[in-house]
């Protein structure tokens, strides 16, 4: 945009200046300039090149977008099939297997519904802050990520137990998550503040309730 704004107002220039250009006969030359020149400044005059009419369907904003998504929870690699009613898929098990351990690719048939709901929870909530494993971090350099924390006195990356359902309900004993740890009543919830900002207003019965 900002190379087609620079040559579309050198063009008007070199226009005025050869006469080939016809100005309204309210704007006189130097005033011609004058607006060039503003509009050639990007933080005093912001306009756009091209506005296109809106069209009922999303197909170019989707296409627009998708230019700047790179990875995802799944990449179009690993589907193999979809017949309107199921997906088959690729997938990788890791959890019966050291860190950095690759397995062999396996795969499996889920319900369309299914499927996007798997997908989904690989999804980050909007807002979220997310680093992707890369280089020495990777889960595959393992060994490497320990040699380099070794030379500079680090021990090794603790890789924490993976622990079932099952192994937390017997740590919290009966501890029910959703009761109060000091009067074993049932909390309620009242009000959900959204991420970022300050909690919403309100009096003071509803703050103490």
């Amino acid at each position: 945009m900002a190379v087609f704004r620079g040559k579309l107002l050198a063009a008007l220039r070199t226009a005025l200046h050869r006469g080939s250009l016809q100005l309204p006969a309210t704007l006189r030359p130097q005033q011609f300039l004058n607006l060039l020149n503003r509009l050639g400044h990007k933080q005093k005059t912001r306009w756009n090149v091209h506005i296109m009419a809106r069209y009922p369907h999303g197909v170019g904003v989707a296409t627009y977008l998708a230019r700047y998504l790179r990875g995802g929870p799944i990449t179009n690699a690993r589907l193999l099939a979809c017949d309107g009613r199921t997906v088959t898929f690729r997938y990788i098990e890791h959890h019966a297997r050291p860190a950095g351990e690759q397995g062999p690719q396996q795969r499996m048939t889920l319900p369309i519904g299914d499927f996007l709901q798997r997908v989904l929870q690989h999804v980050p909530p909007p807002h979220t802050q997310v680093v992707r494993y890369w280089g020495l971090y990777h889960p595959m350099k393992a060994e490497a990520l320990a040699v380099c924390r070794a030379q500079v006195g680090q021990p090794p990356v603790a890789v924490p137990t993976r622990l079932d359902w099952q192994t937390v309900c017997a740590q919290r004993g009966e501890a029910h998550p959703e009761r109060c740890p000091t009067c074993g009543q049932f909390l309620v919830c009242t009000v959900v503040i959204p991420r970022g900002g300050a909690p919403p207003a309100g009096t003071e019965d509803a703050r103490a309730a």
